[in-house]
C-alpha cells in the first residue's frame, strides 16, 4: 500500500513540477506574430508568498507533508481496543427492552450475576460456550455493530459497568466492559 502512495506521490510532483505553463505573449503589441514564449510555473509549485514575504514552501510541499503525516500516525498508532461480554435478546420490542432493564437491574455491575445471566438468557452462542459465559473476547473499534460500538467506546463508558439495553440489528443487548484500552479514539462517541 505504501508503494502505490509513494508512486502517486512521485506522479504528482513530476506532473507539477516538470509540465509548465507556456504562455504565448505578444512582444510588440502589433499582432504581427512576433511571439516569444515564456514558461510560468503553476500555482502549486509557485513559493508561497505572505505579506510581501516570499517563503520557500509551496502549494504541493503542504499537500506530500500532511498526507505523509497521516501516514505516519496511522502507521505508529495503535486503535482502541476492549474485551467485553454481552447478554442478547432477540427483537427489538418494548417488552425486550422492559425484559432487559429488570436484568440491568438484579445484575447491578456484578461480573458473577452477568455471567449466570449469560449463561440463562443469551441467545448469542457466546452466553453458553464463552468463557465467561456472554464473553466475547478483545476487539478492536469498529468490528462491532455501529450502536454496540459507540457504547463499548464512549468516553462516558466505564470498565465493570452494565451498559444497555443497547440495540442492534441482532436484538438487544447488556454489555459488560472487562478492559479498555483507548489508544486512538478520533471518534467522538
Amino acid at each position: 500500500m505504501s508503494t502505490i502512495i509513494q508512486k502517486t506521490l512521485q506522479l504528482l510532483t513530476l506532473l507539477l513540477l516538470e509540465i509548465p505553463h507556456i504562455i504565448q505573449a505578444d512582444n510588440n503589441g502589433g499582432g504581427r506574430g512576433d511571439y516569444r514564449t515564456e514558461f510560468e510555473r503553476p500555482f502549486l509549485v509557485r513559493d508561497l508568498e505572505i505579506g510581501g514575504v516570499k517563503l520557500p514552501i509551496t502549494p504541493v510541499t503542504i499537500i506530500i507533508l500532511t498526507v505523509s503525516g497521516i501516514i505516519l500516525y496511522r502507521t505508529f498508532t495503535k486503535q482502541s481496543t476492549a474485551v467485553a461480554s454481552h447478554i442478547l435478546l432477540d427483537g427489538t420490542t418494548d417488552e425486550v427492552k422492559e425484559k432487559m432493564l429488570k436484568m440491568k437491574a438484579e445484575i447491578n455491575n456484578d461480573p458473577q450475576k452477568f455471567a449466570k445471566f449469560a449463561a440463562k438468557y443469551s441467545t448469542c452462542p457466546s452466553g453458553k460456550s464463552g468463557s465467561p459465559p456472554g464473553s466475547l473476547g478483545k476487539f478492536p473499534l469498529g468490528v462491532m455493530a455501529p450502536t454496540f460500538d459507540r457504547a463499548v467506546f464512549s468516553r462516558n463508558s466505564k470498565v465493570g459497568e452494565v451498559l444497555g439495553p443497547v440495540p442492534t440489528q441482532f436484538g438487544y443487548h447488556l454489555i459488560l466492559i472487562h478492559e479498555k484500552d483507548e489508544q486512538r479514539q478520533l471518534v467522538a462517541y
